[in-house]
C-alpha cells in the first residue's frame, strides 16, 4: 500500500472515520478502485477514499471549530455557507464545496502573518493537511485509471507511476516494460482545464480542440503518440509517449545555453549549425544578407531554419500559444540516422471564439511578429522568424506547407478530427455532451482547413516587391 494512502488512512483515523478492519479482510487498495468493487450482501460496506475525505471535511471544517479559534464575528464576515461543509453526504469533489475550500485556505493564509498562537496553528495545520488528502485521492484516482489502460493497450506488461516531472497540472510519469522489454515512457497530465496538483481547485470540462491539436501534431510527426483517458468530462488526462523515445531528446531552453550546465552552447550548434552560431546578439551589427549567404551552403542551418518555420506555421495555423515563447514546450529529437526533428511537448490552444486568420495574421508573419515579439528570441531561432530576409522567410515557409512536413496538413487535420471525434462517441462517459464537443469540434476542424488555405494562397501569391 502506499504511503500517501496510509497517511490518508491515519489522519482519517484521527477524527474517528474507519475505513478499513482487518476482521473482515479487505484490502485497503481495493478502496481506491474507480469505481469501487461490488460488496457481496452479506459483507460490510466500507467508504471509499473520497467519502473519506468528505466526512474529514466535515469533522476538521465546522464552523464552530472556526469560532472557537477566531471568534463568530471574523468567521461570520466571511460569508461562507458552513453547511456546505459541514454536511458529510456532499462530495469532496462538489464545485462549491471547492470554491469555499479555496477561500478558506486564502483567509486562513493571510491570518498566519498575524496568528501564530497554538490554537491557530493547530487548526490551520489540520486544515492543510485535509488539502493534501485531497490531493492524495486525485492522485490515487489518477494512477489507477492509467494502470488500467496501459494493463489494457498492452497485456502482460509492466506498469510502474513515477513522479510527474516539472508543470502545475495534475499528472503522472508511466514507464511500461512491454513483454519483449522494451521500455516506453508516457507522461500523463490533465488537459489544460483541468485540476492542478498544487491546489484543489475546480476543473473545467476538457475543450475538444485541445485534443485535436495533440493529434494533428502526432500525424504530423511534430507530436508523440498521444493516448487519452477519461473519469469524468473535467477529468480527462492526456498521456504521451516520451519525445525521446528512439533517440535523444532535449529541450530548446538547453540549447540557448539558459539552462546553465556546461556543453549546452555546443549542443545548441549541433541544432543550427555554424553559420547561425556566428550571428552577433546585438542586431545591428549583422549583415543579415551576408550570412543568408553562408546559410545556403550549411545543411544543418537549412534543416534547423526549416523546423522553425514549420513551428511558426503550426503556431498560427493552429492558433497556438505559449509555444514560440516558451523553450521548454518544444525542443529537437535527434538520431544516429537524421537530422535533428522539432518535437513539440506542450502549448495551449487560444481561446478566441473566432479561430480563422485573416490578413493581419499575414501581416504579422510578413514582419515577423506575432502574438509573441520574436524580437526577444535566442539568436538563432529569431533568425528564423524575425531577421531573416522576407523572401527567404517566405520561401521557407511556402516549402514546409506544400511540399515539406506540413504538406500533409488538410489529410492529418482530417485524421485528428476522426480520431478525436470517435474517443468522444465511444466513450460513455462523455454520452450526455456529445452535441456540445461536437459543436466545438467541427467548426475547429472547419478553421484549421481554412487556415492552412489561407497562409498556402498568401504565400504563393505574394511578390518581393510588397516587402518595399
Amino acid at each position: 500500500m502506499k504511503i500517501s494512502k496510509v497517511l490518508l488512512y491515519a489522519f482519517a483515523f484521527t477524527f474517528g472515520i474507519q475505513q478499513y478492519n482487518p476482521v473482515h479482510g479487505m484490502d485497503p487498495d481495493e478502496a481506491f478502485m474507480s469505481p469501487p468493487p461490488k460488496a457481496a450482501p452479506s459483507t460490510t460496506v466500507f467508504p471509499t477514499p473520497g467519502e473519506i475525505v468528505s466526512k474529514m471535511q466535515a469533522e476538521v471544517l465546522r464552523k464552530d471549530r472556526f469560532v472557537a479559534v477566531l471568534g463568530v464575528e471574523v468567521v461570520d464576515s466571511w460569508g461562507f455557507d458552513w453547511s456546505m461543509l459541514e454536511d458529510s453526504g456532499v462530495s469532496f469533489g462538489d464545485p462549491r464545496r471547492i470554491s469555499i475550500m479555496s477561500n478558506l485556505h486564502t483567509k486562513l493564509q493571510n491570518l498566519a502573518r498575524k496568528r501564530h498562537d497554538a490554537e491557530f496553528e493547530i487548526l490551520r495545520s489540520e486544515f492543510l493537511k485535509l488539502r493534501d488528502n485531497i490531493a492524495i485521492v486525485h492522485m490515487d484516482r489518477l494512477e489507477t485509471i492509467v494502470e488500467q489502460y496501459f494493463n489494457s493497450c498492452f497485456p502482460g506488461s509492466t506498469i510502474e507511476c513515477d513522479d510527474k516531472a516539472g508543470g502545475v497540472q495534475l499528472g503522472t510519469q508511466v514507464n511500461v516494460v512491454l513483454l519483449g522489454g522494451e521500455k516506453r515512457k508516457y507522461h500523463v497530465k490533465t488537459h489544460s482545464a483541468g485540476r492542478l496538483s498544487s491546489k484543489s481547485s475546480a476543473a473545467k470540462p476538457v475543450n475538444p480542440q485541445e485534443l485535436m491539436v495533440y493529434k494533428v501534431l502526432e500525424h504530423l510527426g511534430f507530436g508523440c503518440e498521444t493516448h487519452f483517458l477519461q473519469r469524468s468530462i473535467e477529468d480527462v488526462y492526456i498521456a504521451t509517449l516520451d519525445a525521446g523515445q528512439g533517440g535523444s531528446f532535449n529541450v530548446f531552453e538547453k540549447a540557448t545555453g539558459t539552462l546553465g550546465e556546461a556543453g549546452d552552447e555546443d549542443y545548441g550548434q549541433t541544432l543550427w549549425g555554424m553559420s547561425l552560431q556566428t550571428i552577433n546578439p546585438t542586431s545591428s551589427l549583422n549583415d543579415w544578407n551576408a550570412i543568408e549567404t553562408v546559410v545556403q551552403s550549411d545543411g544543418v542551418a537549412q534543416n534547423f531554419l526549416l523546423q522553425i518555420a514549420s513551428l511558426d506555421m503550426l503556431s498560427r495555423i493552429l492558433r497556438l500559444h505559449d509555444l514560440l515563447n516558451n523553450p521548454d514546450n518544444f525542443g529537437f529529437l535527434e538520431t544516429a540516422t537524421a537530422m535533428p526533428l522539432l518535437k513539440v511537448i506542450d502549448f495551449r490552444v487560444a481561446d478566441d471564439r473566432i479561430f480563422t486568420v485573416d490578413p493581419d495574421h499575414f501581416g504579422g508573419f510578413l514582419v515577423g511578429n506575432g502574438l509573441y515579439n520574436y524580437v526577444g528570441s535566442h539568436r538563432a531561432m529569431r533568425y528564423g522568424l524575425h531577421d531573416r530576409p522576407r523572401e527567404e522567410r517566405v520561401k521557407a515557409a511556402l516549402q514546409v506547407l506544400t511540399e515539406g512536413p506540413l504538406a500533409r496538413s488538410h489529410e492529418c487535420v482530417d485524421l485528428a478530427y476522426q480520431d478525436v471525434r470517435s474517443y468522444i462517441t465511444s466513450t460513455e462517459t462523455f454520452a450526455a455532451h456529445v452535441s456540445d464537443m461536437m459543436t466545438q469540434l467541427d467548426p475547429f476542424r472547419d478553421a484549421l482547413h481554412y487556415n492552412i488555405g489561407f497562409f498556402t494562397e498568401r504565400l504563393q501569391s505574394w511578390k518581393p516587391e510588397e516587402g518595399k
